[in-house]
């Protein structure tokens, strides 16, 4: 049986597995809850992250907001994923996990219910951890910028959760490469705590990232934790021949702006190499974003056991200097526009 490999996050000492396991979408119900939304199928979901763990698995990614079904809930029903998540480390080793999580977006109806202020931050954490049952949090991120707030704000808010213990490192999400150089210059010019990652949407068809924050990655020596690897299911082969495989896009606005001519090209192209490999599609993507020197994890998705096991022993797929290549001149034959 695979079992996860490890590596260092950025710079700093933290390890953590080569596919970090997120929670965006977890095993559901078929029946909808109160909201209109699936229901979480939550002892599946336990069986699947004791699974992952089993498997080494060290790293559990999540947000405050996660509901776990994809489709957008009230903000009375946000924070599910946290207090399932609090459940779950109840039942392990908490001190062996890294265990992420995020703050930023609307947790309440209130004017300060929202952003990267001292105010909101300081709420947030107090409101992650009871819901996580856990005394600290290992890498706390910043889920998106806040124009409102000052970064020196944000960055001494930050810097008082480690130094307080209740946090040990911290790292953005969906940050520009000119709003984590900002952050990293505040930080460094006041003797704060600086992030140590970054958090970027990053897939063989989505690669904007490559284009200014991998360059400042490699400067600064950040950790690269990519979400969205398999392109919420075109690179696993879900959406070939122009159908979708499951109802996923049906509920999911993100996945049909990703259903162009192009992309389905470019996947059929790459199926064919996966299956003169041996290997599934899924497998030859996350593979593809291992060989990526900037990339230190990418947060897999997995709803099902068979899903999960298929996705780690993307950990066995090595590819040659002549693969990359003849993948690379695939994406070439595709630019994105």
């Amino acid at each position: 049986m695979t079992r996860a490999q490890y590596i260092n996050l950025g710079r700093s000492g933290l390890k953590v597995s080569r596919l970090i396991l997120g929670t965006w979408y977890l095993p559901t119900l078929p029946e909808l809850d109160s909201y209109g939304v699936r229901r979480i199928n939550e002892e599946a979901t336990l069986r699947l992250w004791r699974k992952a763990v089993d498997m080494g698995v060290n790293t559990i990614d999540t947000a405050n907001r996660y509901h776990g079904a994809i489709a957008p809930v009230p903000v009375t029903h946000v924070g599910y994923v946290e207090r399932l998540l609090g459940r779950f480390l109840k039942t392990v080793d908490r001190d062996s996990l890294v265990i992420a999580t995020k703050v930023r977006f609307r947790m309440g109806n209130g004017p300060n219910d929202e952003g990267l202020s001292r105010k909101h931050i300081l709420k947030a954490v107090k409101d992650s951890l009871e819901r996580l049952q856990t005394g600290y949090i290992d890498l706390y991120q910043a889920h998106g910028p806040d124009p409102s707030t000052p970064l020196e704000e944000t960055m001494r808010t930050l810097d008082y959760l480690v130094k307080e213990g209740l946090v040990h490192y911290v790292g953005c999400s969906n940050f520009q490469a000119w709003m984590v150089s900002e952050a990293l210059a505040v930080s460094q010019r006041l003797g704060l705590v600086e992030f140590v990652s970054v958090q970027p949407l990053y897939n063989m068809l989505q690669r904007d990232a490559e284009k200014e924050l991998f360059p400042l990655v490699r400067e600064k020596g950040l950790g690269v934790i990519c979400y969205s690897p398999l392109a919420q299911g075109l690179l696993a082969g879900r959406y070939l021949g122009g159908r979708a495989q499951d109802a996923r896009a049906s509920y999911s606005p993100s996945v049909n702006p990703l259903l162009t001519e192009r992309n389905l090209q470019i996947v059929e192209q790459l199926a064919v190499m996966a299956k003169e490999k041996g290997v599934t599609l899924a497998q030859l993507s996350l593979a593809w974003l291992l060989h990526q020197p900037e990339v230190t994890a990418p947060i897999i998705g997995a709803t099902k056991p068979e899903q999960l096991e298929e996705n780690l022993q993307a950990l066995e797929v090595k590819l040659s200097a002549e693969d990359l290549k003849r993948i690379n001149e695939i994406l070439e034959r595709h630019p994105q526009q």
